[in-house]
């Protein structure tokens, strides 16, 4: 937060006193009386003038006021008025709580966005488990591909078979073998059904767990960025609305006198 620099020193006033000089005095003395005659009266003695009184000392000047200065303002710098300081006062005050505010929200929304983040490996994490689960889905294709194989194969051999008028042990064996291929056949169908209703049944339970988890991420992320835009919004103007008190305030300087009186308004 902005600091203010301390006041620089104020030079004291030098009074200079000056010593007043004692005139010196005299005294006139009578002339002494001629001789066989009267003495004269006595002249008074002339009056002595007045010893002069001590010059007045000049009046102290007025001790300069102590300034001080609200960031980088030096002695010789500008002065701010009582009303200009007032203004800069308050301006700062309302800055540095807006700060202080911005500062106390940024917290919450750092720690929501550690908790999306954890949220969001959740989310790949479970997609990696959708793709594996893929994975199985399409060998399970490719074993029904393989059966879909034997089992034309199977008729074709069957049609050939029947095609022709064929008797005895040889034909008998190829009959069973046929009857035998197509009872396996008929097993590994009902299994390979079984297998696709499980993957089915599991995968719309996963797929269906997985987009709640993810709009629920995605609106989340939508309101965290909303928030934290008007944030940033709050933020560049709190620093430029700084910025501009640092221009017109911060290098000027004010009177102790004033701000004493300021505080005192409150």
């Amino acid at each position: 937060m902005m600091k203010r620099t301390p006041a620089a020193s104020t030079a004291g006033v030098l009074i200079a006193l000056l010593a007043s000089l004692p005139l010196g005095v005299w005294a006139q003395t009578a002339p002494k009386p001629a001789a066989g005659s009267a003495p004269a009266a006595a002249k008074p003695a002339a009056a002595r003038p007045a010893a002069a009184k001590p010059a007045a000392a000049p009046a102290p000047a007025a001790t300069a006021a102590k300034t001080n200065a609200l960031g980088s303002g030096v002695a010789g710098g500008p002065l701010l008025t009582r009303d200009e300081l007032r203004a800069c006062l308050k301006q700062e005050e309302a800055i540095r709580n807006r700060i202080t505010e911005l500062e106390t929200q940024r917290e919450p929304l750092a720690a929501e966005k550690a908790s999306i983040g954890v949220d969001q490996q959740a989310v790949r994490d479970e997609r990696a488990k959708i793709d594996e689960f893929r994975k199985v889905a399409d060998e399970l294709g490719v074993r029904f591909k393989a059966y879909s194989a034997r089992v034309d194969a199977l008729n074709a051999r069957v049609a050939e078979f029947n095609s022709t008028t064929r008797s005895g042990t040889a034909a008998e064996r190829q009959r069973v073998e046929m009857n035998t291929e197509q009872a396996a056949l008929v097993a590994e169908r009902a299994t390979l059904e079984a297998e696709r209703q499980r993957l089915s049944t599991q995968s719309e339970e996963i797929i269906r767990a997985y987009n709640a988890k993810v709009g629920t991420l995605e609106a989340r992320v939508t309101d965290w960025n909303e928030r934290n835009a008007k944030w940033a919004d709050r933020s560049s103007s709190a620093e430029s609305d700084r910025k501009t008190w640092v221009s017109s305030c911060s290098d000027k300087r004010y009177r102790e006198d004033d701000e004493t009186a300021i505080r005192k308004e409150k």
